[in-house]
This record gives C-alpha cells, sequence and structure tokens, in this order.
C-alpha cells in the first residue's frame, strides 16, 4: 500500500521556524494557520520524483501543529 501523496495542513501560525522545506525545488511554506501543501510522490512515468523530497524546519519559537492525510493507492488494512 503505497503513499501516493501527502496533504499537511497547517492548523496554527509559528512564531518562528517550522517551515516545510522542499530542498530539491528549493522550495519552503511556512506554517500559517490553515494553510496547506499538497503533493504527489510519482512523476507522470510513476517514478519516484526527487522533488517531492521534503521535511520541517526546527520550530525556533511557538509550537507546530499539523494535520497529515496520506494518499495510497489501495485501502491501507
Amino acid at each position: 500500500m503505497h503513499r501516493v501523496a501527502t496533504l499537511v495542513v497547517y492548523l496554527n501560525d509559528v512564531a518562528d521556524g517550522g517551515e516545510t522545506i522542499f530542498p530539491e525545488a528549493g522550495l519552503s511554506v511556512a506554517a500559517k494557520q490553515g494553510g496547506a501543501v499538497y503533493f504527489r510522490y510519482m512523476n507522470g512515468q510513476r517514478q519516484l520524483d526527487p522533488l517531492t523530497l521534503h521535511g520541517g524546519a526546527p520550530v525556533r519559537a511557538g509550537d507546530k501543529w499539523i494535520m497529515t492525510k496520506w494518499m495510497r493507492e489501495r485501502a491501507y488494512v
């Protein structure tokens, strides 16, 4: 049951830090309440897209609360 996409929803504002960083894409998404980031892991040829490599930057001030939804190819049991 492979994950094919992820949705990250930011549940609060982070005073400093906590961005979701995509280093290969040169992209950073700030953690702002009500904001979200959605990305698929595969390209059109069903190959892993290296641009989807991501991580959370350290929270330097405040707290970071997120909700994550993983989309899968089939039911996860």
